[in-house]
This record gives structure tokens, C-alpha cells and sequence, in this order.
């Protein structure tokens, strides 16, 4: 059986499960935190970094490696699409959302939560210049991308959507709510998103928020 080890309130294990669970993949789930890593995270995720998989003999760490490897194994309920140009651009956008997004949304969450958890005191400069200096840029682009689209590529939920929704999951497990006045396309994506089956079990098993 698939095991996923991390915490999954981390927003790139959500993304490993979000797509197991649309799958309909049966998986275990070894929180395992990586504020340290202990000794056997490290045999598994050399860099001691989650979310890593293990499919019997196979060890495999990064969310990315590891959505492309289900994929592969289940291609029922494809999250990646079939259209060459498609797939490309959703291999960008899992890639932006992996990268960039979380400099505007998952950074709000390690510097007000995960901070705490390695004994440290939030610092409010850092976060006011993550909300006054870092988020405009990175959501004016996503805004102007999404447009009045439900997904980011052809007509069909994808792993771009998957990646983009976890990580203002993480902003919001922060306390910060959607930028509805400012950027009401992404706050409608990711309203419609998060109240996927999928999306809306893992946020209701964790203590930052719930959904009806």
C-alpha cells in the first residue's frame, strides 16, 4: 500500500493526497514532522523534506516526483491532462504554485504558526511585508490567469489546480482570509475548489478551519 509521510498540514502532502483521494487510491499516512526530521525520514527524503511516498520496495521524496509517479501507476481520474500543450502549462503552473505562491500565502503560515513550533516568536515585520510587498505581484499574475475560468487548464480539474487551492489553504490556516475585494477570481477558484470532497475531508481533519 501507498504510505505518505509528512504532516498533512503541510500544503504539499494535502497536494499527494488530494490526489490519491480523487483517484479513489487507497494510503496510509505516517505524519511524520520535519521540524526535525528524525533519522528514518532522512533514509527515505535525503534533503528531510515532506511529503515523501513509499510503495513497498519504492522510496520516493517530493511532492512533484511523487504526484507524477501516481499518476503513472493509476492513470484512472487523470490529474494531469492529456493535451500536450495542456500539460505542459499545468506542469507550469504545479511548478509556480510550488515555488512562487508560497512566498505570498504558505510563508504567512510558517512565520505565524510553524515558527511557534521551533520555539520562536513571530516576527510582524516580516509578515506585514509579505502581505504589503509580496502578495500583490504573485496575485495580480494568478488574478489575470485564472480569469473567469473554474480550472486553470482546458475543462478539467488538474494538478494546477490541486497545487494553487493548497497553498491559499495554507494562507488561510494562517488567519488570512481570500482577497475577495482585491482579487475576486482567485476567491472564487479556490471557494469552489476547497469545497471539493477531496479538499474539504483533509481540511476538516486538521484544527485551522472548517467547512460546512
Amino acid at each position: 500500500m501507498i504510505t505518505i509521510h509528512g504532516s498533512p498540514v503541510s500544503p504539499f502532502v494535502r497536494k499527494t493526497l488530494v490526489c490519491l483521494m480523487e483517484k479513489g487510491i487507497e494510503h496510509e499516512v505516517n505524519p511524520v514532522s520535519p521540524f526535525p526530521p528524525p533519522a528514518s525520514h532522512l533514509e527515505i527524503s535525503p534533503l528531510g523534506k515532506i511529503p515523501a511516498l513509499t510503495d513497498g520496495d519504492l522510496a520516493l521524496p517530493d511532492s512533484s516526483a511523487i504526484c507524477g509517479y501516481i499518476e503513472k501507476k493509476h492513470p484512472e481520474a487523470p490529474m494531469y491532462p492529456s493535451d500536450p500543450a495542456d500539460f505542459g502549462r499545468a506542469l507550469w503552473y504545479e511548478d509556480w504554485a510550488d515555488n512562487e505562491l508560497p512566498k505570498a500565502t504558505a510563508a504567512l503560515f510558517f512565520n505565524r504558526v510553524a515558527v511557534r513550533m521551533m520555539k520562536r516568536e513571530p516576527d510582524e515585520a516580516v509578515i506585514q511585508n509579505i502581505i504589503d510587498k509580496v502578495q500583490p505581484g504573485i496575485f495580480d499574475y494568478l488574478e489575470g490567469e485564472i480569469g473567469d475560468k473554474t480550472c486553470l487548464v482546458g475543462d478539467a480539474f488538474s494538478i494546477a489546480d490541486i497545487s494553487v487551492t493548497c497553498q491559499f489553504i495554507q494562507m488561510m490556516y494562517s488567519g488570512e482570509s481570500l482577497p475577495s475585494e482585491s482579487h475576486p477570481n482567485i476567491t472564487r477558484f479556490v471557494t469552489a475548489h476547497m469545497h471539493r470532497d477531496s479538499f474539504k475531508t483533509l481540511i476538516n481533519s486538521d484544527p485551522f478551519m472548517k467547512l460546512d
